[in-house]
Formats: C-alpha cells, sequence, structure tokens
C-alpha cells in the first residue's frame, strides 16, 4: 500500500517538482494551504507522514483566534503552533513529521525540538532543492 503523505504549505508553486517526485515514487500526497485544512484532514484520514512549513498564514478570523498573532511570532512560526497542538494526535496515529521551509532558524529548531521533535526532522527548502535529496530524506523520515 501507497505511503500517505499530508504537506501543510502556502508556497504551491514552489512543490510542484517535490510533489511529481513523491508521485513518480508510488507516495499519495495530499496538500493543504490552510491550518483549518490540515487539521481537518488528521481528523478524518491517517498519514504516514505530515511536512510542515514553519510561516503559515491564518486565513479568517477562526484561524487567527486558534493561532494568534502573539504566540505564532505574527505567523513567523505558526507551523511550530501547529505541531503544537497537534502533536498528541500525530503521535497516537503513528504520524510521522517533517519540517520543511525557507528558512529554518535556530530559535525555532529549539522550540521544536523541546516539545519532542527529532533533530534530524528538519530541512530547508534550499536543500531540499534536488528531488533525489528531498526524496532520501523523505525515505529516512518514514523509516524513523
Amino acid at each position: 500500500m501507497a505511503k500517505r503523505i499530508l504537506w501543510l504549505d502556502n508556497d504551491l508553486a514552489y512543490l510542484t517538482p517535490f510533489v511529481r517526485a513523491l508521485e513518480e515514487e508510488k507516495y499519495q500526497v495530499t496538500i493543504v494551504e490552510s491550518l483549518t485544512e490540515a487539521e481537518k484532514c488528521l481528523q478524518q484520514e491517517r498519514f504516514d507522514l505530515m511536512i510542515v512549513d514553519v510561516m503559515i498564514p491564518t486565513l479568517n478570523s477562526s484561524e487567527e483566534a486558534r493561532y494568534q498573532p502573539e504566540e505564532t511570532d505574527l505567523g513567523y512560526k505558526t507551523g511550530l503552533i501547529f505541531y503544537k497542538h497537534n502533536r498528541e494526535a500525530l503521535k497516537k496515529s503513528g504520524t510521522r513529521i517533517m519540517v520543511m521551509t525557507v528558512r529554518l532558524d535556530k530559535a525555532i529548531r529549539d522550540e521544536f525540538i523541546k516539545t519532542g521533535l527529532p533533530t534530524d526532522a528538519f530541512a530547508t527548502k534550499y536543500q531540499m532543492s534536488e528531488p533525489t535529496n528531498f526524496l532520501d530524506k523523505v525515505r529516512r523520515t518514514l523509516e524513523g
């Protein structure tokens, strides 16, 4: 059975070559652009891996209430807060996490690690610019 991946990222144009590479390797990929969509998917389906971007904008007042600007550092770490809010459900379902973002500063990385995320769960989009490197990272993350 194909491994299922949920990807929370609002930069769809950037994802195209990565999604294509995943699908060529027979992964099933669901892309969501909003926090609400991601939460809904996690409640309704099981995924083997979730890829989370760090900077996800809130799209409406409901998301803004759940992901408050003070808590998310004005959107600079919404992915971290998403992970904190959903970490128990992700653990319970056995969903592995990979954080992939444009820029990953040490402070945010350390905050993720404090929540229990392993140090090898992180990648910058620059590091993963080659689909081969990206696929290797996905495989290693799934293997745990």
